[in-house]
């Protein structure tokens, strides 16, 4: 029977070389992810936004709503996604990397994350979001601008609470190519808060 200290050094010792194993393997997927996003950046996003986004609002029907999955919001959600979720980011990413250069430093990644929470989440994203549950849930135009005025300033504080600091960080350390998939984890949480304040919204519109 081995000594307990030995025991311990080799439980250490696999510890160790398992959390390597799953540093090496993230750093490859991390660098085959910004070789394929610099190859093809917006088949590369929409792919991104797809999968991610989608699950965010599946993720929130099933465990935060606790409601059977409608597929009928999930394929709006897809479309959405696929547009505003994956090219409207790819864009935001692209255009947003420059200000931030422009400024430098800090403010830049500060000017970067406020213009994504305080212009471009509550005057594209938002907006374009409610109007793809609307249609899921068979609302019309002003029911769906109703919704819009009703879940406004919950979502747009969400955004700023969960998107302000992830896209401050996001652009001061993570590398450009891979900007979108850090911006799509941030949005995983925020969708899927999302998901739970656009149905109440709506219930409220009924």
């Amino acid at each position: 029977k081995a000594p307990p200290l030995r025991v311990a050094t080799l439980q250490t010792q696999h510890v160790t070389q398992d959390t390597m194993s799953l540093v090496n393997f993230s750093a490859c997927l991390a660098r085959r992810y910004a070789a394929a996003y610099e190859a093809r950046p917006i088949q590369t996003a929409v792919t991104s936004g797809v999968v991610i986004k989608t699950g965010a609002d599946v993720f929130g029907q099933l465990f935060l709503e606790r409601r059977p999955l409608d597929t009928r919001r999930t394929l709006a959600m897809a479309v959405f996604s696929a547009s505003i979720g994956g090219y409207g980011n790819y864009v935001f990413i692209r255009e947003a990397s420059k200000l931030a250069s422009a400024a430098g430093g800090a403010r830049g990644a500060l000017a970067a994350a406020g213009a994504d929470v305080l212009a471009y989440g509550p005057l594209v994203y938002l907006p374009a979001y409610t109007l793809a549950m609307g249609a899921a849930a068979n609302r019309s135009l002003s029911d769906a601008a109703m919704t819009l005025r009703r879940q406004w300033r919950e979502a747009t504080a969400c955004s700023v609470a969960i998107l302000g600091p992830a896209q401050a960080v996001n652009f001061s350390v993570v590398p450009y190519g891979l900007r979108l998939p850090f911006m799509l984890g941030a949005a995983f949480v925020y969708n899927a808060a999302l998901s739970s304040i656009n149905l109440r919204a709506l219930s409220a519109s009924s």
